[in-house]
């Protein structure tokens, strides 16, 4: 099984790719700002889709993190 890494997962096309790569049976980390959106769509896909998802707190336009 194969694993994406999927940054902006939170929402828009982020998480919208994460829906159809988990729906394929792909693992995720899932990476964005929002701790609780992350949280609750890596809830999500593993109870609609039985992968596996990691999620990555950080806000990538900030070089230190």
């Amino acid at each position: 099984m194969s694993t994406a890494l999927i940054t902006g997962a939170s929402g828009g096309i982020g998480a919208v790719y994460a829906d159809r790569l988990a729906a394929r049976g792909h693992h995720l980390v899932l990476v964005a700002r929002s701790t609780g959106k992350l949280d609750a769509l890596a809830h999500d896909l593993r109870t609609r889709y039985g992968i596996k998802a990691e999620t990555i707190t950080a806000d990538l336009s900030d070089p230190t993190q």
